[in-house]
């Protein structure tokens, strides 16, 4: 039985196209790790995805790669038959805990990679996962070569998904839509935001999230709001109870196979009143309209972020509204979303990149009235021609315990 994730084809274009940007760099060797908790880089190029039941983090799994595309994997023992099955890699050594540089080091000495400039995943938004005494470990005993950051080259490479990315998130985003659905239409007035949080993992596992973390989920009500004094996104979910008028935020994710398919909603207990309809009517229109006027190949990102703020200016909503997008530290409209669900790249006002075809990124805005956050956010691929979008498009707020919609 074949157990590869992705094919054979797919993984040579990743090499072909990282050993283009190798010598591009002057690499002679690039170095991926990931361990049981997460092995995003590792999993790119090698086709193996560490089972993580465990949440190790002391298990680290490494991928030599030079720049002429020989390969090797340096994996925990007890993986070496997963990582035979699953990766493209033929030359695979093994070791026991507890993880030695001494082990890398071997592996790098029969790669013939004793000098020169060696990449690794040392740079911005990039974790090097083994100890980082077993990597001084490395550096010391390879005096000739010089370690250089390539977290530059791992996100030149993964910002641009392939078709086969591409419908993976789709797959993902359709495993949180009707998630999300299900729950809010399950859900009744004295409900907690614990209850919203169970039943949103539980029904992303039914519905074929087939990775953690399913509990991740993000939950803001009003009834934390009225109880709490404020509405904290990152405090996690409470035993505070939904109420007639309240409302509820839910931003949750489901992993397919690895990716990524992330998206908010928003719900309300009972027949919502004008102001909330409109609140939620209006951030809704900033984010499909900064998608279909906005987001298109070649344009910058702070040009994007132009568009998106003279729409808040446009629907009448004060300068506080769109602040965090035009002063420090400049939150992004944008953020990709592959591998983690939060990755570059960031479209904020202070960069002048530019959106390439094959981008997939969340786009996502906020407004708050009363005390209240409201927010819609979708998930687009930027096509060659323009954007598509890959989720289920916003249409209103849900009335939790029926299966209608205000919009």
């Amino acid at each position: 039985m074949d157990v590869r994730i992705v094919s054979t084809d797919e993984l040579m274009q990743r090499v072909q196209r990282a050993t283009a940007l190798m010598r591009e760099q002057q690499l002679d060797g690039l170095i991926a790790t990931g361990d049981f908790s997460a092995a995003m880089n590792y999993f790119y190029l090698s086709g193996h995805l560490p089972r993580d039941y465990q949440s190790n983090f002391s298990r680290p799994h490494c991928m030599v790669l030079t720049s002429d595309g020989q390969a090797a994997l340096l994996v925990y023992g007890v993986n070496a038959e997963n990582a035979r099955g699953m990766s493209w890699v033929s030359n695979i050594y093994t070791y026991a805990p507890p993880f030695s540089g001494n082990a890398l080091v071997t592996v790098l000495q029969k790669m013939g990679l004793t000098s020169g400039r060696i990449g690794a995943e040392l740079g911005t938004d990039s974790r090097l996962w083994m100890p980082y005494q077993a990597f001084r470990q490395i550096e010391e005993a390879l005096p000739e070569a010089a370690f250089v950051d390539a977290s530059r080259l791992f996100w030149q490479l993964r910002q641009i998904k392939s078709a086969a990315e591409i419908a993976l998130i789709r797959y993902a985003d359709e495993i949180n839509g009707r998630a999300l659905t299900r729950m809010f239409a399950d859900l009744r007035p004295g409900a907690t935001e614990h209850e919203v949080m169970t039943r949103t993992a539980a029904y992303l596992i039914e519905e074929g999230a087939n990775r953690p973390p399913h509990t991740q989920v993000l939950v803001v009500s009003a009834a934390k709001a009225r109880s709490m004094g404020h509405r904290s996104r990152m405090l996690g979910p409470t035993q505070h109870t939904l109420e007639p008028g309240d409302t509820l935020f839910v931003d949750s994710g489901a992993i397919y196979q690895g990716y990524w398919g992330e998206f908010n909603r928003m719900g309300i207990v009972g027949p919502p009143t004008t102001r909330q309809l409109e609140n939620h009517r209006k951030i809704r229109e900033i984010v499909q309209r900064s998608i279909s006027e906005g987001i298109k190949p070649g344009v910058s990102f702070r040009r994007v972020m132009e568009h998106m703020v003279s729409l808040y200016q446009e629907l009448g909503l004060a300068p506080e509204q769109y602040a965090r997008y035009t002063g420090q530290p400049f939150m992004h409209l944008c953020h990709g979303i592959g591998l983690n669900g939060s990755e570059p790249p960031f479209v904020r006002m202070d960069s002048d990149e530019l959106l390439q075809p094959g981008m997939v990124m969340s786009v996502e805005a906020y407004l708050e009235d009363e005390g209240i956050m409201y927010g819609s956010e979708e998930d687009v691929v930027v096509t060659s021609d323009g954007v598509e979008i890959l989720s289920e498009i916003d249409t209103g707020l849900y009335i939790i315990g029926t299966t209608e919609r205000a919009g």
